[in-house]
Formats: C-alpha cells, structure tokens, sequence
C-alpha cells in the first residue's frame, strides 16, 4: 500500500503540470497580414493584420488582452481572446476568441473554433 501511494504521490506532481501558458501578446511568428491566398492580399475586405497586440480587418479592430498557448498532437495551438470593435459603431465593444494554428509552409489555420478554421497565407510586405 506504501508503495501505491508513493508511485502516485511521484506521478501527480507531473500530471498536473500546466499544458497551457498564457502570454499577453501574439508571438511574433503570426505578426503580419494574411489573406486566404496570394491572390487576394490587395483585397482590403479579405485580409486581416496581426501584431503584438492587435488584430484588424475589415470587419474589427481588436486589442489582444492575452493569448493562451496549448500543447496539441501536432503542435501548439494558440487562443487569442480579444476586445472588438466595428468600424461603424467604435464605441460599442465585443469579447472575441480566435483560434490560431501554424501550418506547414509558413501558413496558419484561424477561426473562432476548430469547426471552423479556414487556411490563410501571409502576404508579401508592401
């Protein structure tokens, strides 16, 4: 009996080790503005502007109050959660999450959950 409760006092510190860290800004390799592809980065009303702090498109303009990093099978996945507003109405704010994953190729997946994640490519700098 010492023995079991041993072996579980030794593996419980491990198992509840954080898989999740939080961060107050986007990592720098998402920085930049993307579109769903090439084609489409002159497209104001398809891209979408992330920095440190911040993530823009036609639609809102966020301020990023923190970003929570996962340990996921292939690779860590990212939640921005963010503070919105739309262009027409400034004042009014929403809170937002949006999932971001890197892809292979310098691409990333976003959305505002895993259903709906949708492939996008960073745009040449102008």
């Amino acid at each position: 009996m010492r023995t079991l409760i041993a072996l579980v006092s030794a593996l419980l510190p491990s198992a509840s080790l954080a898989d999740s860290v939080r961060h107050l800004s986007v990592p720098e390799r998402f920085w930049g503005t993307w579109a769903p592809s090439a084609d489409l980065c002159a497209d104001d009303k398809s891209v979408f502007v992330v920095s440190a702090k911040g993530y823009v498109s036609s639609q809102a303009s966020c301020t990023i109050q923190w970003v929570t990093e996962t340990v996921g099978a292939s690779g860590p996945f990212y939640s921005a959660h963010m503070r919105c507003s739309n262009p027409a109405t400034p004042n009014e704010t929403t809170e937002v999450n949006r999932i971001i994953v890197a892809n292979e190729g310098g691409e990333l997946s976003a959305g505002p959950d895993f259903k709906q994640l949708k492939s996008y490519r960073r745009c040449p700098a102008n």
